[in-house]
């Protein structure tokens, strides 16, 4: 299983007017993070030409801190259930240097066939993804 951590560094171009991490990016490095766990369980081009595909239902974030240039964040993501059709995955981002929760995220998706309807949520999808436990194991 791999590591449920995924290192961000901030960037000023990664943050609104304010100088804030911009939302935008947020989203991003959390789907960046989902993506890096399971690159190397499978191969990405073969499964975009698969016959069911992943489709985003809902996005839940709550912020907790702001997130400022040159900071570093640690993502960390794990299966939060899983249903017939649908799983959802929670995220928690922290700063590096003294480990505050910045955003948590619960994402849900639907399984879906090419033809845009919901299926089965294949058993190799939820078994790349480390189960989401309360405990934070640190970075």
């Amino acid at each position: 299983m791999p590591h449920p951590y995924v290192i961000f560094h901030i960037y000023p171009t990664d943050c609104d007017m304010l100088g804030h991490l911009n939302h935008a990016t947020m989203l991003n490095f959390l789907e960046r993070a989902r993506w890096a766990l399971i690159e190397g369980q499978q191969d990405l081009r073969s499964w975009a030409q698969g016959e069911v595909f992943p489709v985003v239902r809902h996005v839940d974030i709550s912020y907790r801190a702001q997130s400022l240039p040159g900071e570093n964040l640690a993502i960390r993501s794990g299966l939060l259930r899983v249903g017939t059709t649908s799983y959802t995955v929670k995220q928690e981002a922290r700063k590096l240097h003294d480990h505050s929760i910045v955003a948590e995220a619960e994402i849900v998706f639907v399984a879906v066939n090419r033809e845009g309807q919901p299926v089965a949520v294949p058993d190799r999808w939820t078994g790349a993804l480390a189960p989401w436990t309360g405990d934070d194991p640190g970075v």
